[in-house]
């Protein structure tokens, strides 16, 4: 579709890449850095004057952090339906760095220090978007990116705080477990003012998921007999984590990375910013994950484990060793293919010299040539013509003296009429020019010969077939090169598969109509459950079955909280089964290289043998041209001194 700008500007939308309950995000065509963010439904004039407002509050500081639009958008009415905002590429939900298999998809060679790393850029946005006087409001890992570089984007920015001249753009949705208490005791969002006090909880947060590898400060073991969700431990401030609370209800999930492991200064915010009603700025973040950072130092096992030099051995280690858990994922615990050692050794016996197909450059060696001698018969032929010719004359010379001036006209008439038979009628006329005509046949046969030569030289009837093979041994070359890929991929694969059943197993007992979902009452968990979506590990087939009355902001709610759900999950691997699997790896590995190797040798056996025929083919046409270039050239002598010879006046 088409839209306009204000300004008259226009936007032809491509691939649609997002859709949400609120609008759809799409490319636009005209221009690779930019997407469009469309609405479902019509703007109230508040959504339209804040997006007016954020707009016009747009500079670098912000846009450096955030998906900000950029240029309103108008329908046919001329309406604001949508804004231009810049494209992210390269970015990711900052939950995928949560879970142990996603950071490995994801981001392969990030160890822990790669997360704090990511928790100090996300301190740093924050601060930024709070001097440009902005205050998030709806924050959660889903609408927070990340990308390699451990960089940091917001989406969803019209859901930001905005301040105009005189008055408020609230932010009036939430994510409660990500929402302070104060905020979470007024019951609503609508009409409130969120400050950066409350952004500074929900960055802290985040903060710790990201430090304690998906865990949530408001979640853990419950010492009490009654329930405490997260967002009753958030009301009541149980940090789960706290050292300083000694009556507090909940305590650290087993195997929790201890936040005794942390500095003092991040103990320390960690307790202010869930405790205490003034929490830390982003700055302070800053500084103290700054510390961290320079205070890390990595494991001589997996380049993966990084750590503060505080502790006295690898805590990742030690998880692995002590506990079989793995949180952070490489390949040191897989078996390797050493059948895959020899790849190049195998590929470089099947080299294959480039066939040059030249073309034809007329450059045939040609022997000193001359006419054949013209036959003793087509001689006599002339002399014949040439003497009754004069004969013919003389006697007309004769009767102009007998019979004098009065029948000149007639003697003459007659004498050239004599002459032109004698000259082209008789059987030596006939038969003369019969031979000039055969003569030049033989030019014209002589050259299509020698140009059918040349055109089968310069196309060699086995040269498509031979450079289709050849681009078929490349690929199966290309693909024997690519077994090592191919094997991390079906190993991925499959310790993936067997990490999924494992979530699978853990998110199964979960139970949605046993929790307090946002959003999603009685009614609606019922069509949920009437659809087969009973359990948290249920929900991810909510992509492929429609529910009534779940949307995509319904679905969206669903995923978060599976998402909330799944991070009390911890991954130990199933040695047996991984050892299993990696069998079956090689040997289906194992399989593809061997039916490689044959289709290689037989794919290089057939090219050679092209090569060969294409090859002796040109020889052999080669001396074919040589020949055929000295026939036309005799033909051409022969034809040119015959030609001569039988002028039809020959005196």
């Amino acid at each position: 579709m088409i839209l306009k700008g204000p300004e008259g500007e226009q936007y032809t939308t491509g691939k649609e890449i997002g859709r949400g309950g609120e609008g759809t995000v799409y490319e636009v065509q005209s221009n690779n850095g930019l997407v469009l963010k469309r609405y479902n439904d019509p703007l109230t004039p508040a959504q339209t004057s804040k997006l007016q407002q954020m707009v016009a509050m747009r500079n670098p500081a912000i846009e450096a952090y955030a998906a900000w639009p950029r240029g309103l958008v108008l329908d046919d009415t001329g309406a604001v339906c949508g804004f231009v905002m810049k494209k992210l590429v390269g970015f990711v939900p900052l939950h995928m760095i949560f879970s142990p298999m996603d950071r490995k998809k994801m981001f392969p060679d990030k160890g822990y220090n790669f997360l704090v790393h990511v928790a100090r850029n996300l301190a740093t946005a924050f601060h930024k978007l709070h001097e440009s006087g902005l205050v998030v409001g709806d924050v959660n890992e889903g609408n927070i990116l990340i990308s390699a570089a451990g960089m940091i984007s917001f989406i969803d920015c019209d859901s930001f705080q905005v301040k105009g001249k005189d008055t408020y753009y609230f932010c009036e949705v939430g994510v409660p477990r990500y929402t302070p208490p104060e905020l979470l005791k007024e019951g609503t969002f609508e009409q409130i003012v969120r400050t950066v006090n409350t952004d500074s909880f929900s960055l802290a947060v985040l903060i710790f998921q990201l430090l304690f590898l998906g865990r949530h400060p408001f979640a853990g073991r419950n010492k009490t007999s009654k329930d405490i969700d997260e967002e009753t431990a958030i009301r009541n401030r149980e940090f789960a984590y706290s050292l300083q609370n000694t009556k507090k209800k909940l305590s650290p999930p087993n195997d929790s990375f201890s936040i005794t492991n942390l500095s003092d200064d991040l103990v320390a915010l960690f307790h202010q910013a869930f405790e205490q009603d003034a929490r830390p700025a982003p700055g302070a973040w800053v500084r103290a994950l700054d510390g961290l950072l320079g205070d890390m130092v990595t494991c001589g096992i997996s380049r993966l484990h990084t750590y503060p030099s505080k502790l006295q051995e690898c805590p990742w280690c030690k998880f692995r060793e002590t506990r079989g858990i793995l949180y952070f994922l490489d390949d040191s615990y897989l078996k390797s293919n050493a059948l895959l050692d020899d790849i190049e050794t195998f590929v470089n016996g099947f080299r294959i010299d480039r066939l040059e197909l030249k073309k034809w450059t007329g450059s045939a060696k040609l022997p000193e040539l001359a006419a054949y001698p013209i036959a003793k018969k087509y001689q006599n032929y002339k002399a014949w013509r040439k003497w009754g010719s004069i004969a013919v004359f003389l006697f007309g010379l004769v009767a102009f003296f007998i019979n004098g001036p009065f029948l000149i006209l007639p003697e003459a008439i007659f004498v050239i009429a004599m002459v032109f038979f004698i000259n082209t009628i008789t059987p030596w006329a006939y038969n003369t020019k019969a031979q000039l005509n055969y003569l030049k046949l033989e030019v014209e046969k002589a050259n299509e010969q020698l140009q059918r030569s040349v055109f089968d030289y310069d196309n060699a009837a086995d040269a498509t077939g031979y450079l289709a093979a050849v681009s078929g041994l490349d690929k199966l070359v290309q693909d024997f090169r690519n077994l090592p890929e191919e094997f991390d991929r079906l190993k991925k694969a499959m310790e993936e598969s067997i990490y999924d059943e494992q979530l699978h197993f853990y998110l199964n007992i979960f139970d949605i109509e046993q929790h307090n979902i946002p959003q999603i009452g009685s009614v609606k968990k019922k069509a949920l459950m009437d659809n087969g979506i009973r359990t948290a590990a249920d929900i991810t087939r909510l992509s492929a079955v429609k529910v009534p009355g779940i949307g995509l902001k319904n679905q969206q709610i669903l995923l978060s909280w599976q998402r909330q759900m799944s991070s009390g999950f911890v991954y130990i691997p199933d040695n047996e089964r991984l050892s299993k699997g990696m069998d079956q790896v090689k040997v289906d590995v194992d399989n593809i290289k061997l039916k490689l190797e044959s289709d290689i040798r037989k794919s290089y056996q057939s090219i050679t043998y092209l090569k060969l025929n294409i090859t002796n083919r040109a020889l052999v046409l080669e001396r074919q041209i040589n020949d055929l270039s000295v026939k036309k050239s005799q033909a051409e002598l022969d034809y040119r001194a015959f030609e001569k010879f039988a002028k039809v006046w020959p005196f």
